[in-house]
């Protein structure tokens, strides 16, 4: 059965939500960028995408618990929905990705945009299946809503956006974060990579 997105309710635990969140917060944050699937460098564009990011490692042995989740996930969501060709070894990093309200330049957001394109611009592997953590509680801040266009159905609101639920998508389609207006807004983001899309 085909599906446009599939999610996990609250998968992840508080717990487990707030040792991710103090673990990325370690380290120093990077600006977000927009291109560069294909290693052919990216761009700080504030207009498209105002925010920050830390890289968590696979070979980290303090995320080996949550990329093992996410790889279970991501299978089963797969198997039952979207039946897309991808790498089985998962994603070798997840992105931390920061949203503050009170930053400077105004809240953080990142605008209409997809995971990836048709075009393979000559790499062996493109990314198929987007997946997202919802890390922050959602009385921890306003805004920041997470949102899908040119879908028959949306996610549930109210459900994507309760900490440790877990949403999965191919990567095709076209997303948004809206500004986050108080408050800071934690999610993982990672991407499961596979031969080109036909």
């Amino acid at each position: 059965m085909r599906g446009e997105w599939a999610f996990y309710e609250s998968l992840l635990s508080e717990q487990e939500c707030r040792d991710i969140i103090a673990a990325g917060t370690r380290f120093a944050p990077q600006t977000g960028t927009v291109g560069g699937e294909y290693g052919d460098g990216s761009d700080v564009e504030k207009t498209i995408r105002h925010g920050e990011v830390v890289f968590l490692q696979r070979t980290d042995p303090q995320f080996a618990q949550v990329f093992h989740t996410l790889d279970y996930c991501v299978n089963e969501a797969n198997d039952q929905w979207f039946g897309v060709r991808y790498n089985p070894q998962g994603a070798r990093s997840l992105q931390f990705s920061i949203y503050r309200g009170d930053a400077e330049g105004g809240g953080h957001f990142y605008n209409t945009h997809q995971d990836t394109s048709l075009i393979s611009a000559d790499s062996p592997t493109q990314r198929k299946l987007s997946v997202v953590v919802q890390l922050s509680d959602a009385d921890e801040y306003e805004g920041g809503d997470f949102q899908m266009h040119h879908v028959k159905a949306h996610p549930p609101a109210d459900s994507i956006r309760k900490r440790g639920t877990v949403l999965i998508f191919p990567s095709l389609l076209l997303h948004r974060v809206t500004p986050v207006t108080s408050g800071v807004r934690y999610s993982l983001v990672g991407w499961y990579v596979g031969p080109p899309w036909k």
